[in-house]
């Protein structure tokens, strides 16, 4: 059973047990004598930038051309679930120069009544990455450790740099959000729960199922990849608030297809040239060419209240930002020894 298998199979909640990281502290020479733990918290592990890139679209709206247009005011939002999932790394230690980083990953989908938000799914696990090919998990395995949280970063064994590694391994846990959050989404598409749309932060392509739902949308807030030619991103750049492109279709075969526009949630007068620029990801079919003017104005209808003090305000929804802090909430502590 591959990682991707295991993710998508693995049990939902985190055990009852000692957490992960803890019982990691507490090993002595019976992992080796080579194993050196870290008794304070750890150094958290950040990720390398995603490189910037240029990808290919086809613009299916209107006479083939990139335009912008206003969508209207703000209407009545039809969303009523919310997905988003969150990770949290750090250093437990090294066996040799190989770290063990710990990894807290966890993915919600949250629903809207007229009392606020409540949970409609949740699915936290907790994880080890590292290289298998450096570090053999079997002596983790010998110690009780559950093989399903032992992930194998598959970093290159030929020329180790612990820093590197690190990174490898922050990169595996990141993955493994993105396999849980697919998890919870095949979920939703399957059970369908009542008429209310699904608003998935970050990509809809995560999951087959969600692009065969008609009822689901993706607003991604990072811009390293640029679907558009110079020209068509100079006037997407320059658009104001409630402003949206054209329906484009990106060209990418590894992943479903979907249609997608960048719109612009909030004035951005005085701020960075993506400021408040999101772009929003529909099914490939009529029906989202139909509806993105909707759709955009239930988004900016998503803009308050705003979801502050989180500095991501401009283009982070209440929403979303509700089921992160209801994640961190339930994120284990890591007391200092």
């Amino acid at each position: 059973m591959n990682r991707e298998t295991r993710a998508l199979e693995g049990d939902d909640q985190l055990g009852s047990g000692i957490p992960l990281w803890r019982r990691l502290r507490q090993l002595g020479p019976e992992l080796g004598g080579d194993w050196r733990p870290i008794r304070t918290v750890g150094p958290q592990v950040d990720p390398p930038p995603e490189p910037t890139a240029f990808g290919e679209v086809e613009i299916v709206e209107g006479d083939g051309s990139l335009h912008v247009r206003h969508v209207g005011a703000p209407a009545e939002s039809r969303f009523e679930f919310f997905l988003d999932g969150i990770e949290y790394t750090h250093i437990c230690g090294y066996v040799d120069i190989v770290p063990i980083v710990h990894g807290y990953v966890a993915a919600v989908i949250r629903q809207r009544s007229d009392r606020g938000f409540a949970t409609w799914n949740v699915i936290e696990e907790e994880v080890l990455a590292f290289p298998h090919e450096l570090l053999r998990p079997e002596r983790l395995l010998e110690l009780g450790f559950p093989k399903r949280a032992l992930i194998d970063s598959e970093a290159d064994a030929a020329s180790p740099h612990p820093i590197k590694l690190a990174e490898d391994g922050r990169a595996a846990i990141k993955l493994h959000r993105a396999l849980i959050e697919r998890r919870l989404a095949r979920r939703w598409a399957d059970e369908r729960p009542g008429e209310g749309w699904l608003l998935v932060d970050g990509r809809l392509a995560i999951e087959p199922g969600l692009l065969k739902s008609g009822r689901a949308v993706g607003l991604v807030k990072s811009h390293r990849t640029q679907f558009l030619s110079v020209e068509a991103m100079r006037e997407v750049l320059g658009m104001g608030g409630g402003y949206r492109s054209s329906v484009f279709k990106p060209v990418r075969p590894e992943v479903g297809e979907v249609y997608s526009w960048y719109l612009r949630l909030r004035p951005p007068s005085g701020h960075d040239i993506y400021w408040a620029l999101a772009r929003i990801e529909g099914r490939a079919e009529g029906e989202t060419l139909a509806l993105a003017d909707e759709v955009s104005r239930w988004l900016l209808a998503e803009t308050t209240p705003l979801a502050l003090p989180d500095p991501r305000w401009h283009v982070l929804l209440y929403p979303i930002r509700d089921c992160e802090s209801y994640l961190r909430a339930r994120m284990p502590t890591l007391e200092i020894s």
